[in-house]
C-alpha cells in the first residue's frame, strides 16, 4: 500500500512539475487531423471478441483558454468513430458509427486530455436457427439486422511519444442504449486503449 501512495504522489509531483513547462495545447490544434485505433471491452462481456474501432478527429479551434499556468490552452474537435464487435460465432455482432465532439486540455506537457459526446447509430445484427417440426425436421435460418440510436458521453486521454505517434485510453458510455437495456454487445466500450497518430 505505502508503495502504490509513494508511486501516486510521485506522478502527482511529475504533473505538477511538467505543467510548468505547458506554454499551449500541442495535439489538438486547428486542422490538425487524428487517427486512432483501439480494442475495447464491451459494456456486457457477450463474447471472446475484442471491440474494435477506428475514430478520426480534426481539431477546428484551439488556443481560446489563456492562463499563466498553462499558455494558450483548450481546443475542440469534431470527428467520426466506427466499431465493430462479433459474437456468439458471428452470428450476432454490432457496429456502432457515431458522430463525436470533444474538449481537450493538456495539463502536463505531451499529454491530451480531453471529454466529449457522441451520437449516432449502432447496427445490430442477429441470426439463429429455428427447428422446423415437420417429417423430416429441418432447420431455417432467420437473419435481421436492427438500427439502434445512441446518444452517450466519452473521456480519454492521449500520451505522445513524438509529434506523430503515442498511446491513448478511453472510457465511454451509451445512455439510450443502457436506459434501453441494450447490453448485447456493449454498443460503446466502456473501456478501450489503443495507438493515437497525428497528422
Amino acid at each position: 500500500m505505502k508503495k502504490i501512495m509513494l508511486l501516486v504522489a510521485s506522478l502527482f509531483i511529475y504533473a505538477g512539475v511538467s505543467a510548468s513547462n505547458v506554454e499551449k495545447i500541442q495535439f489538438a490544434n486547428s486542422g490538425k487531423f487524428s487517427l486512432g485505433l483501439m480494442a475495447g471491452i464491451p459494456t456486457t462481456y457477450v463474447g471472446d471478441m475484442p471491440f474494435v474501432s477506428v475514430d478520426g478527429m480534426v481539431g477546428i479551434k484551439d488556443g481560446f483558454i489563456h492562463s499563466n499556468k498553462f499558455g494558450d490552452n483548450g481546443a475542440i474537435d469534431l470527428g467520426l468513430l466506427v466499431g465493430y464487435m462479433p459474437f456468439n460465432d458471428f452470428d450476432y455482432w454490432s457496429m456502432p458509427i457515431v458522430a463525436r465532439g470533444g474538449f481537450h486540455f493538456e495539463f502536463v506537457k505531451k499529454l491530451d486530455v480531453y471529454a466529449g459526446i457522441s451520437s449516432g447509430v449502432e447496427l445490430y445484427h442477429w441470426s439463429h436457427a429455428n427447428l422446423l417440426l415437420e417429417e423430416p425436421a429441418t432447420e431455417k435460418v432467420i437473419k435481421g439486422t436492427e438500427t439502434n440510436f445512441i446518444f452517450g458521453n466519452y473521456i480519454g486521454a492521449k500520451w505522445h511519444f513524438t509529434d506523430l505517434f503515442g498511446l491513448k485510453v478511453e472510457f465511454a458510455r451509451d445512455w439510450v442504449g443502457a436506459k434501453q437495456g441494450r447490453g448485447r454487445a456493449g454498443t460503446l466500450p466502456w473501456f478501450a486503449g489503443g495507438l493515437s497518430f497525428n497528422f
